[in-house]
């Protein structure tokens, strides 16, 4: 099923509690066959703005609404890599991380939701869910 503009811009919601999920990526290495999905997340600096970011590759993409956001990261994500892939090296390309602020608040993020699921004597975990899509593309909870 080859991926369009529409479909990368849908997103996808939890089953258990509702709220949007990221379609992220899955790299896999051509010599061991590892798997490693790209670390995504949203916040929002203000109200009503939303940003998306995805810290593996330094992209960010914002939205009046949560859904926008998401929608606009995940095609972002697809044609960067789409892109980088077509080209004869991918030196340089993949993976190019963010800035070290934004990774740490990408830690601080995930410790955040951790700190959340104890108090809420929650016991399902988002941020990596297996692919249930075609393709090599994972879930993650923002």
């Amino acid at each position: 099923m080859a991926m369009t503009t529409d479909n990368l811009r849908e997103v996808i919601r939890c089953p258990d509690c509702g709220g949007p999920l990221i379609r992220v990526p899955v790299l896999a290495c051509t010599r061991c066959e590892q798997q490693h999905p790209l670390r995504c997340f949203t916040y929002s600096p203000r109200p009503g703005q939303y940003v998306a970011e995805c810290v593996d590759l330094d992209l960010l993409a914002q939205g009046e609404t949560l859904e926008e956001a998401i929608g606009k990261l995940q095609e972002a994500m697809f044609s960067y890599l789409e892109v980088a892939f077509a080209g004869e090296s991918t030196k340089g390309l993949v993976l190019r991380l963010s800035p070290l602020s934004h990774r740490l608040r990408y830690h601080l993020h995930r410790l955040r939701y951790a700190f959340y699921l104890r108090l809420t004597s929650r016991r399902t975990r988002h941020f990596l869910l297996p692919a249930s899509a075609p393709g090599r593309e994972s879930l993650s909870h923002c």
